[in-house]
């Protein structure tokens, strides 16, 4: 039987009333029936990921797993009760959780999934408060996790926080004003960054807590010093409780998007922009195995439909910034997850030519820091 056959029977059994939506098969990444968005790996070998429609197509979400480093994935069937996945944290190997959204009507209510058997099985949790898109989580040990967004409406901002393991979520207050989170990473279960939001809207604004989300503390960038135009953060990744990386891009008049970096030492007071190299557009997630590595990728097609590709890589802690070579058959990455200082595993989506929506899935892979990639099966570059 075809993969699609095959994972869209499973499909049928899981809406026929099975709580329980499992992973099954060992296909490639190109026979997944969505790109992977975000993705978590606990070792070199062994990752977790979530998939998600892009551009357009409307086929919804999945879950998947490897064990081979991303050459062949055991995935769910299009997931039932969720149609929208932004976002992924795993306290432990065994334990994620995912989240994102359902469209209803003109407005959009959150919803989110978990595995507590490292992605086999996932369940749709149910006991979520009447919140709109959830765009970002961070889980730094199984019993504690936050997760941010939006009111069903869109004119509010939301972070949500669990003491057990996702079961259970309830509502944290937010400075008078906030508008819709994109981002949130937490360093331990006190200390959380969340990005978006502010008086504006801006993605330029941050608050931090270090509390659980009892008190925020706001920050800004710099007048004048931050990205130029609409601005979009992204990504987040914390090596240091008190050192954090933003990612994003901004987008000016001229309409041609430009990625930034900004950097905390303290824990989200205060930011700054880094310098990037010569050409870097889109910039959509990072990871640093240490405080001195990391590995930021992005991409994405340009409003005048030039594909952006996009790996930067940094080994002074952010100081200075390497643009590398991306593999051909990647269109663009849209998640990274480094679980040594070596090893990365990047998800994203790549050109194809038999596909409706014109995009296929696509998984990059380096064992040596970053430097060189290549796209998984071996022989697709």
């Amino acid at each position: 039987m075809a993969a699609g056959l095959f994972l869209s029977s499973l499909g049928a059994a899981a809406a026929s009333g099975s709580s329980a939506q499992r992973t099954t098969g060992q296909v490639t990444e190109s026979a997944l029936e969505v790109p992977l968005v975000s993705v978590r790996c606990s070792s070199s070998q062994e990752c977790v990921a979530v998939g998600s429609e892009r551009f357009g197509t409307t086929v919804g979400a999945i879950a998947a797993t490897t064990a081979d480093g991303g050459d062949n994935w055991a995935s769910t069937p299009i997931l039932t009760g969720v149609k929208y996945l932004n976002a992924l944290a795993c306290p432990s190997s065994r334990t994620c959780i995912a989240v994102g959204e359902n469209p209803a009507g003109n407005d959009e209510h959150g919803s989110a999934i978990r595995t507590q058997d490292g992605g086999r099985t996932w369940e749709l949790l149910t006991d979520l408060p009447n919140v709109g898109v959830l765009s970002s989580l961070s889980c730094p040990i199984a019993t504690f996790c936050m997760a941010v967004g939006a009111s069903p409406d869109g004119g509010t901002g939301v972070a949500l926080v669990s003491t057990s393991s996702g079961q259970h979520w309830r509502r944290v207050s937010l400075p008078r004003g906030e508008k819709s989170l994109g981002l949130v990473t937490c360093t331990t279960r006190r200390d959380c960054i969340a990005v978006g939001g502010g008086q504006s809207g801006s993605a330029g604004t941050m608050i931090a807590t270090s509390n659980s989300g009892f008190t925020w503390q706001r920050s800004q960038i710099l007048r004048g010093t931050g990205p130029i135009g609409i601005a979009s953060s992204s990504g987040m990744a914390c090596p240091l409780p008190a050192r954090c990386f933003v990612v994003g891009d901004s987008t000016p008049g001229d309409g041609s998007p430009s990625g930034y970096i900004l950097s905390t030492a303290d824990g989200g007071k205060d930011w700054t922009v880094g310098s990037l190299p010569p050409g870097a557009t889109f910039l959509n997630a990072i990871s640093c195995p240490t405080a001195a590595r990391c590995v930021a990728v992005g991409g994405g097609i340009e409003a005048r439909g030039l594909l952006d590709r996009l790996i930067l890589t940094t080994a002074d802690g952010g100081q200075s910034w390497i643009s590398r070579s991306v593999p051909t058959a990647v269109g663009g990455l849209d998640g990274v997850s480094c679980p040594t200082a070596s090893t990365c595993v990047a998800t994203g989506f790549g050109p194809s030519g038999t596909s409706v929506s014109g995009i296929q899935p696509v998984v990059a892979v380096t064992s040596d820091g970053g430097t060189t990639w290549t796209a998984v099966p071996a022989g697709t570059t």
